[in-house]
């Protein structure tokens, strides 16, 4: 249900703009009125203060005001996000609201299914949705007439209409008073006056649900007697919290041993693979600790813009060659370009997730055991698997792991940095930097 649910929000966010190919209008202002003697052919997209719509719309109707009133007839789908939104009238399709008070009132038809989100809903005495209704938001009032399935999922909800078949809903504590929304959260309304509803679920006399109702919530429902629910009725009861069992704390510390030996793993590889950066890059954090630590924020972003530029090279490289219009290049410009994209990918994930992690490691190591610097693999090695204990045990500790791993970001981009400017500046190698031992 859960998915199904998010499924149908994300779609509604994407299906706003998207509609049948057909001639559209589009109006703005302050206050924009369709008359009931007007009539608009295709779709017609509104950007105002105060949208009223008493008319016809043969198209689809998309609207973004605060105040919408849509008391016509539109014959395609309805699509609106306001802060008011009042419907009365007739709407072929679907539609997809959101804002913080949402009313169908009475006398509207709905001939699609209704997909919604904000504060409030409320579907009144006398209102019809012929398909589906899909909710997420803190409160729902139905006490219309849905033909089909309700999903839902809110902090309280009544019903006192006809559900056609399933009721789904998740609700929250039943242990709240009725209440509305505070004054000062948002503007003030001035269409809609917002349903005062019970906290949890409720079931009222007269209501009746066709199908199976299923309901995740901490208390059970009130289900008055004079309501009907033909099918079963399921409630879900979230499980109190546990204290973990011995076995659980057993498999934590083999987690941590796992997490250990894979980061060693990964440190070594880059030890292997670039031992003279990742020796003279250890060197520029020590030597310049708080340097390489400010240096760390500027680093961060630059990877990033970077990596903006590495994407901007399938596009770049591609067109360079086409312009010199030789054949078959194109394709193999956007390959080198592709294949550096995820080289450049590739590395910059590694050295978030494992290589800053392995030059603050090996900086501790280095520390510890020595002021001068270190030159081998082995050395470099051992430096590293005494210093990646302090780091997996830091970050074990609760509140404190997000610091640790932020620091260790900060040091490691702040001397890859360091390093990187020292060896455009200092024009090579120095004549102090040691000599690299490649046996152990």
């Amino acid at each position: 249900m859960r998915t199904t649910l998010l499924s149908c929000l994300v779609g509604f966010a994407l299906l706003a703009f998207v509609s049948p190919a057909s001639a559209a209008e589009f109006l703005h202002g302050e206050t924009v009125t369709i008359a009931a003697d007007d009539t608009w052919e295709g779709d017609l997209y509104i950007l105002a203060q105060s949208v009223v719509v008493e008319g016809t719309v043969t198209g689809d109707l998309v609207v973004y005001a605060q105040r919408v009133k849509a008391d016509g007839d539109i014959q395609g789908g309805l699509i609106v996000a306001g802060q008011e939104i009042l419907v009365k009238g007739k709407v072929g399709r679907t539609s997809r609201l959101a804002g913080q008070a949402i009313l169908i009132d009475e006398g509207a038809t709905l001939k699609g299914d209704l997909v919604a989100a904000g504060y409030s809903l409320e579907v009144a005495e006398g209102a019809t949705v012929d398909g589906d209704v899909v909710f997420a938001g803190f409160q729902a009032a139905l006490g219309g007439k849905i033909e089909d399935d309700v999903w839902a999922a809110v902090s309280r909800a009544e019903v006192s209409g006809s559900i056609g078949r399933e009721l789904s809903i998740t609700t929250g504590l039943r242990n709240g008073k009725k209440m509305p929304p505070p004054a000062t959260m948002w503007q003030q309304l001035r269409t809609i006056d917002l349903p005062l509803v019970d906290p949890g679920l409720t079931i009222r006399d007269g209501a009746s649900i066709g199908g199976k109702l299923t309901y995740r919530s901490p208390n059970e429902a009130d289900i008055e007697g004079g309501a009907k629910v033909t099918g079963p009725i399921e409630w879900m009861k979230p499980q109190s919290p546990t204290a973990p069992a011995a076995s659980d704390n057993t498999n934590y510390f083999w987690d941590q041993i796992k997490r250990y030996i894979t980061m060693l793993l990964m440190g070594i590889l880059m030890i292997v693979c670039c031992p003279k950066t990742t020796g003279q890059t250890v060197d520029q954090i020590v030597q310049r600790p708080i340097i390489s630590f400010l240096a760390g924020f500027l680093a961060v972003p630059l990877s990033v813009i970077g990596l903006g530029l590495a994407a901007a090279l399938i596009v770049a490289v591609p067109m360079l060659f086409g312009w010199l219009t030789l054949d078959g290049l194109a394709g193999a410009g956007a390959a080198i370009a592709a294949f550096g994209m995820v080289l450049y990918v590739g590395s910059l994930l590694y050295f978030f997730v494992f290589g800053a992690a392995t030059l603050t490691c090996i900086t501790i190591g280095r520390i510890v055991f020595s002021d001068h610097p270190i030159a081998s693999r082995s050395r470099l090695t051992l430096a590293l698997a005494f210093g990646m204990v302090f780091y997996v045990v830091l970050t074990c500790v609760p509140y404190l792991s997000v610091g640790v791993f932020v620091a260790a970001l900060l040091f490691g981009f702040g001397g890859m940095l360091m390093w990187l400017l020292r060896g455009m500046f200092s024009g090579g190698s120095s004549k102090n930097e040691p000599i690299l031992k490649t046996d152990s």
